[in-house]
C-alpha cells in the first residue's frame, strides 16, 4: 500500500482529527489574513486621506495666503527711492521729499531686470496753502497709475490712479471745509472735481489733497519730475535691504533708497510665520496618520504571533494524541515491513495536507472578513477598492507557511511514531 492511500485512508478514518487540524490552521491564516487585508485598507485609506487633507490644507493656506497678501497690501509701499540729494533728517521731519528727480527714473525701473521691486508708484509732494479756501494749508500729492514692471505678475494696483479733472482730499478737509465728494472746486486758479473722501488714517494724510500727477506737475512748475517712486518689496528686511538698495542703486546710481522698516518687518514676519505655519500643519498631518498606522501595526504585532503559537500547540497536541491513540496500528504496520520513513510521511503528509486545506480555506474567509470590516470602517470596495485589497505576496506567503507550520507542528509526534519498536507495541497490546 503505497504512502498517499495510506494517507487518504489516514484522513478518512479519523475524520474529526484532520477537521480539527484545518480548523486550527484555518483560525491561524484567517486571523493573519483578515488582519493583514485590514492594514492594507488602513493604509490604503490613510494614503488617501493624507493626500486629500494635504490637499485641502494647502488649499486653505493657499487661500490664508492670499488673504495675507491683500491685508498686508493696506500696509502699503515699504521701498521709497529718493534723490541723492535729499537729506533724510529734513525727509523725516516733513514726511516727503524736498528734493525732485526726472519721472524718467521710474521708466528705468520699470524696464530694467530687478525681480526684488513691484507696484512702481511716482509722486510728487508739496506743502502749500490752497489760495481759494483762506489759504487752509496742505499736502499737495501728484499721483499717476501705478507703472508696470517688466518682471511684474499684473496683480491689482494697491492705489487707484486719479484721473485728470478729479480730486481726492483727507478726512480733516473734508470736516474742516465742508467739502464732499462731487463738489466742484478751484485749486491754484484750475478746476477739479472731488471725486472721494479718505476715511480718517491719524496722519498727514489727512490734509493731504491727490491730483493727477501731469496736473500737480503744471501747478507747481516741476514738469516731468517727481520727488519720490515708491514701491514694494516683499523681501526687504534685516540685511536684505542691502541687496535692494545695490540693485536700485545699478539702474539709478543718482538715487537713495529709504526702507519703512515696520510695513516691511510685519509683512516678511507674516508671510514666514504663514509658510512656517502651513509646513507645520502638514507635518501635523502625517505625524497623526503615521500613529494610527503603528498604533494598529502594534496590534498586529502581538495577535498575530499569539494566534500561530495557539494553532501551532493545537496541532501538535492532536498529532500527539492521534499518534497516542493508534499505537498499536503503528505497531502492526512496521510488522507487515512499513519502514520507520514511510510511517512519518504518513503523518507528515496528512499534517501538509490539512494545512494546505486550511490556508486555502482561511486566506478566503479572512480576507473576507478583513475586506468586510474595512468597508465598515470607510474603506470603500467598489470601483476596484477590493482588488487594492488584494495582496498577491500574501497569498503566496499564506499557501507556503501554513502547510510548513502544521508539518513543523506534527513532527515531533510522526518521529514518535516512526521510531517505535512494533515487538514492543505488539508485546504490550
Amino acid at each position: 500500500m503505497s504512502v498517499w492511500r495510506l494517507i487518504r485512508k489516514e484522513m478518512g478514518y479519523r475524520k474529526l482529527d484532520f477537521v480539527l487540524g484545518v480548523v486550527a490552521v484555518l483560525a491561524a491564516v484567517a486571523c493573519l489574513v483578515a488582519v493583514m487585508t485590514l492594514l492594507r485598507g488602513h493604509n490604503l485609506r490613510l494614503i488617501e486621506m493624507n493626500e486629500t487633507q494635504v490637499a485641502e490644507t494647502s488649499a486653505m493656506l493657499d487661500l490664508a495666503a492670499d488673504d495675507y497678501r491683500k491685508l498686508m497690501k493696506e500696509f502699503g509701499y515699504n521701498v521709497v527711492i529718493l534723490s541723492k540729494d535729499e537729506d533724510l533728517t529734513q525727509f523725516y521731519a516733513d514726511g516727503f521729499a524736498t528734493k525732485y528727480m526726472p519721472e524718467e527714473f521710474v521708466s528705468r525701473l520699470a524696464n530694467s531686470p530687478i525681480r526684488s521691486l513691484q507696484h512702481l508708484l511716482p509722486t510728487l509732494h508739496r506743502r502749500v496753502e490752497w489760495p481759494e479756501q483762506d489759504g487752509c494749508p496742505i499736502i499737495l500729492i501728484g499721483v499717476r497709475g501705478e507703472v508696470p514692471h517688466l518682471n511684474d505678475n499684473k496683480g491689482e494696483p494697491m492705489i487707484e490712479p486719479v484721473e485728470p479733472g478729479a480730486m481726492q482730499i483727507g478726512s480733516a478737509l473734508h470736516d474742516k471745509l465742508g467739502l464732499s465728494a462731487g463738489d466742484e472746486v478751484v485749486l491754484m486758479g484750475k478746476a477739479f472735481q472731488i471725486a472721494s473722501v479718505h476715511d480718517e488714517r491719524g496722519t498727514s494724510d489727512d490734509i493731504g489733497v491727490w491730483i493727477h500727477l501731469k496736473e500737480a506737475q503744471e501747478l507747481l512748475g516741476r514738469p516731468d519730475e517727481v520727488s519720490a517712486v515708491f514701491a514694494l518689496s516683499c523681501i526687504c528686511v534685516g540685511g536684505i535691504i542691502q541687496a535692494v538698495r545695490d540693485e536700485i542703486g545699478a539702474i539709478l546710481p543718482e538715487s537713495q533708497v529709504v526702507q519703512r522698516m515696520s510695513d516691511a518687518y510685519i509683512r516678511y514676519a507674516t508671510r514666514s510665520r504663514l509658510s512656517d505655519l502651513a509646513k507645520e500643519t502638514k507635518n501635523k498631518e502625517a505625524e497623526y496618520h503615521a500613529r494610527q498606522s503603528r498604533e494598529r501595526e502594534g496590534f498586529a504585532a502581538w495577535l498575530i504571533p499569539l494566534v500561530i503559537v495557539v494553532a501551532t500547540l493545537w496541532i501538535g497536541l492532536l498529532a500527539l494524541g492521534n499518534v497516542r491513540a493508534r499505537r498499536t496500528e503503528i505497531g502492526i504496520l512496521r510488522a507487515l515491513g512499513m519502514r520507520s520513513i514511510q510511517i512519518l510521511g504518513v503523518f507528515l503528509g496528512k499534517a501538509l495536507a490539512l494545512g494546505l486545506i486550511g490556508a486555502v480555506a482561511g486566506y478566503l474567509i479572512g480576507f473576507g472578513v478583513g475586506a468586510a470590516w474595512a468597508n465598515l470602517e470607510g474603506i470603500p470596495l467598489a470601483g476596484g477598492g477590493l482588488m487594492k485589497l488584494f495582496e498577491p505576496l500574501l497569498v503566496v506567503g499564506v499557501l507556503a507557511l501554513a502547510p510548513l507550520q502544521a508539518c513543523v507542528a506534527s513532527w515531533i509526534p510522526a518521529m514518535m511514531a516512526a521510531q517505535q519498536d512494533p515487538a514492543t507495541i505488539l508485546q504490550e497490546e
